[in-house]
């Protein structure tokens, strides 16, 4: 019974582990405003798309709209904006 428990709670701390360390690979964050301040995801794909945009994925990732497609340009990108300006966010320096 003890190497059940065991197992499992080695289990537990490498999954923790693992999301942990996924989650903090992004240094870009945005301030936590409300929701109900956020402009919807649809406007900001409809600006990007105006743009010459090809969006494949848009996610919510530390409290910013995320951004994976092609620029313009057709460069691979993955882009962070703040949810309620639409203004690109950077990782701090």
């Amino acid at each position: 019974m003890q190497r059940k428990s065991l197992a499992l709670a080695v289990a537990f701390a490498t999954t923790f582990a693992v999301s942990g360390a996924a989650f903090a690979q992004h240094a870009e964050k945005c301030e936590v405003i409300p929701k109900e301040e956020w402009k919807p995801q649809a406007e900001l794909e409809r600006k990007l798309t105006d743009q010459g945009w090809k969006i494949s994925r848009v996610k919510i990732t530390n409290g910013c709209y995320e951004v994976y497609g092609r620029d313009e340009k057709n460069n691979k990108v993955e882009t962070f904006f703040h949810p309620k300006t639409f203004d690109i966010v950077t990782a701090p320096k």
